[in-house]
């Protein structure tokens, strides 16, 4: 976001903040087609960044209320992914939620492209005795699952965990509490935050990163404990 703002271009959350004939690109999250419909009446110039995989699974829930479905989206209900989710389905859907009670019985469900699989499979189980007929759409990213797998297997061979991302990305956040499960861990966005103090009595450091995070940022990373610890290879997870 900083290396967005110091190319002149700015964050904005709501359609308010938007001018008409302004360029806006919409961020891999995607947005609901309410919000594309009010841009395209401003007669922006739109330039679509919303991830394949986040537009399969939009697809999916249109799908899904097309057919009859009763749509019940697996997700962190203040992500901008979910919250777009949502605006496909209209009144036609509802986020996932522990002891969810559903008098529909011909459900759908559709996961945030990034959540724990174990999440969603949880999610499908408990809802599957409440309805007849579940339809269910896996748009989990393969990437993030790997992701997920590799920092938990060099986290149980890493003295110390050093996550690199965003402090309210939500990818970065669920590989950190994965990591300090396992090993004392941190989460950090920039090099700048790597403390020596850290590394006492450390033999080895697993890196691992969002999926959102730049891999400038972890080299960099990288570059400052390799400083601070002469000798000891920190072992990255890109």
């Amino acid at each position: 976001m900083e290396d967005l703002r110091k190319r002149g271009i700015r964050p904005c959350g709501k359609i308010s903040g938007i001018r008409k004939h302004e360029v806006v690109i919409i961020r891999s999250h995607g947005v609901a087609p309410d919000i594309l419909r009010k841009l395209k009446a401003r007669n922006c110039t739109i330039i679509d960044a919303t991830c394949p995989r986040v537009r399969r699974a939009q697809t999916y829930v249109q799908k899904l209320i097309d057919e009859g479905y009763y749509v019940v989206i697996v997700g962190e209900k203040d992500h901008p992914e979910v919250r777009g989710l949502l605006g496909y389905a209209g009144k036609h859907a509802t986020i996932y939620k522990d002891n969810l009670k559903l008098s529909k019985k011909k459900v759908g469900m559709v996961p945030q492209t990034t959540l724990n699989q174990e999440r969603f499979n949880g999610a499908v189980a408990d809802l599957m005795a409440d309805v007849i007929e579940m339809k269910i759409y896996n748009t989990i990213c393969r990437e993030t699952t790997m992701r997920i797998n590799e920092a938990t297997k060099i986290a149980r061979k890493a003295d110390i965990m050093i996550v690199v991302g965003g402090k309210n990305s939500a990818n970065s956040t669920r590989l950190y509490q994965i990591c300090r499960k396992l090993r004392r861990s941190y989460h950090i966005e920039s090099a700048n935050e790597v403390k020596r103090s850290w590394f006492r009595g450390i033999k080895s450091v697993g890196i691992t990163a969002g999926a959102s995070t730049p891999k400038r940022q972890v080299d960099d990373v990288v570059k400052k404990i390799r400083q601070m610890v002469p000798g000891r290879r920190p072992t990255p997870n890109a």
